[in-house]
């Protein structure tokens, strides 16, 4: 419907169907008057008058009164050159009225007040809902416009928020082994070097493969077990996710956030659980991490801001399409999302 109201060339039909319709309204009025004016070219002239001006008067206020009163607010100066517009008509037709009487004194004419009958919604009525309903679709098109437009610069906003953040710990990683294992700083800094170029690359599409999602997990997951020793992760897939498209970057906040909540000693395993299943077009993720009893202040912090960012990041993604559920046990974190693809 939209697209046949805002599309110009359905614009200009409109346009053709109505002055058909009006012209077939004159030449029905002229048939009928027909046996009572004898002379074809006062009948012709008549008609003509009768056709022009209340067209005219129709597209005058289209084109003019509405845009510069209604569309204004204005609506007191419209309503009274509404109410002019009226009366003109109605001067018109009881002009045309008496001049045939004269002519012919038949007294078989319409009324000026019945011919308003069918002129008023002919001339205004009908006009108007088309022009009112066709400005309603216009600003309708342009609040979508503006909220798409605004729902991407957030969606950006929010990527850049979360992308510095990832960065600062990998490039963290990297110094700290520099200084103990060159061996496998080397390795970091391949990994690293993997994981930027994913960053820097997929991360600036609309939507990536869900197994390039996976595998961007899993060499960030290698790059944090290459500095811890007590550290564990698994990574499980269920259903058929080849073709599967995601927003990039939709999971890694939610395990960058385990593995910086994780215990880092000696004496406890710290480890990561995560879990990708898909199952009638519906996207179920896990992410399950140990946690040490007192999570120290500024962690909880940090944990909270990007926990909000991708909160919001998925309101904006998937409106009403996903569940997110985050759980904070005494020695266990999980996360479950569900997302309606």
């Amino acid at each position: 419907m939209q697209y046949i109201v805002l599309n110009k060339k359905f614009r200009l039909l409109g346009h053709v169907v109505f002055i058909v319709v009006y012209l077939a309204y004159t030449v029905y009025c002229a048939a009928f008057y027909h046996p009572f004016i004898p002379d074809i070219r006062v009948s012709v002239a008549i008609w003509a008058w009768f056709l022009i001006f209340n067209v005219g008067l129709a597209y005058l206020n289209i084109y003019f009164l509405m845009p510069r009163y209604l569309y204004r607010r204005r609506y007191a100066v419209y309503a009274a050159c509404m109410a002019g517009f009226i009366a003109l008509m109605a001067l018109s037709l009881a002009v045309q009225i008496r001049l045939l009487e004269t002519l012919y004194r038949s007294g078989q004419f319409l009324s000026t007040l019945q011919s308003l009958k069918v002129l008023i919604p002919l001339s205004f009525a009908c006009p108007m809902a088309v022009a009112l309903f066709r400005r309603w679709q216009e600003n309708e098109m342009r609040i979508r416009q503006l909220e798409n437009a605004t729902m991407q610069s957030e969606l950006d906003q929010l990527k850049k928020q979360i992308n510095p953040h990832f960065l600062f710990n990998m490039l963290n990683n990297a110094m700290v082994l520099v200084k103990t294992d060159s061996q496998e700083a080397s390795q970091v800094l391949l990994k690293l070097k993997e994981l930027l170029s994913y960053q820097l690359t997929d991360s600036t599409k609309d939507a990536v493969l869900l197994t390039d999602e996976i595998q961007f997990l899993n060499d960030f997951l290698n790059l944090e077990k290459i500095r811890r020793d007590r550290f564990d992760f698994t990574i499980t897939v269920e259903g058929d996710i080849e073709n599967v498209s995601v927003p990039p970057l939709l999971f890694i906040l939610f395990v960058e956030n385990a593995v910086k909540h994780n215990p880092a000693n000696d004496v406890y395993l710290s480890y990561v659980h995560i879990s990708f299943c898909l199952s009638d077009g519906k996207l179920h993720f896990s992410c399950v991490n140990s946690k040490p009893a007192v999570p120290p202040e500024s962690d909880a912090n940090e944990g909270g801001l990007g926990l909000a960012n991708v909160r919001r990041r998925l309101s904006l993604l998937f409106p009403e399409k996903h569940l997110l559920n985050i759980e904070s046990g005494a020695d266990e974190f999980k996360v479950d999302l569900q997302i309606n693809l």
